[in-house]
């Protein structure tokens, strides 16, 4: 069992530290790091680069166990912006390892300027990242983790969507959370699959501990 909490700034490193042990896990951002992988503090840079806007506006969950963090997911509605103050959500500092790291950069210029991929339903919810240490992966975790984003799926009636290149991700939200796959892309030799929840999102019974 994990004590799901929002986190917020003060949670940074605690939080980039069980994210960059998902990153290599995750193919699109295997790819974006690409020979730098098996960097730690390039994983750590990436983790830093995705958790800062969403931690400002409390959209970034934590599970803890026995007063440790061990799982991270990130979300948002489609109705938050992570600019709300009018800040900038990124500096230029923020992405200075990229700048000075041949291939990264080239690699993140593609992913920021590619088109965006699709939304299935204008008001769907985006699941964003998740992950856990080793030691407290499993779906009973990922189930606790989804609570939260499910019960704000229920009150304000909202589908979930999420883009993966995981097939092992893809049939256990297919079969998890009544999804579906409403589109597929190539992008760099994977292919990257679309999911939709039915609305609100909801797990199925069977998938309730």
């Amino acid at each position: 069992m994990v004590d799901v909490v929002t986190l917020d700034e003060t949670r940074l490193p605690e939080a980039i530290a069980v994210m960059e042990q998902g990153i290599a896990d995750i193919p699109l951002y295997r790819w974006l790091l690409g020979e730098y992988v098996e960097e730690k503090d390039k994983r750590e840079w990436l983790a830093e680069l995705f958790l800062k806007p969403l931690l400002r506006v409390g959209y970034a969950l934590g599970g803890e166990r026995d007063g440790r963090l061990v799982c991270v997911l990130t979300w948002q509605p489609h109705d938050v912006s992570v600019s709300p103050d009018g800040r900038p959500p990124l500096t230029p500092e923020d992405v200075e390892l990229a700048v000075r790291s041949p291939g990264l950069r080239e690699r993140l210029l593609e992913l920021w300027t590619a088109p965006p991929l699709p939304t299935p339903i204008d008001d769907a919810v985006n699941c964003l990242f998740i992950t856990a240490t080793p030691e407290a992966r499993g779906v009973r975790t990922m189930i606790e983790m989804m609570r939260t984003v499910e019960d704000f799926c229920r009150e304000h009636h909202r589908p979930v969507y999420l883009w993966t290149g995981s097939p092992r991700l893809r049939d256990w939200f297919l079969t998890g959370w009544h999804g579906s796959q409403f589109a597929t892309r190539e992008w760099n030799g994977m292919t990257m699959y679309g999911l939709v929840s039915e609305r609100p999102l909801t797990a199925r019974a069977g998938q309730r501990v």
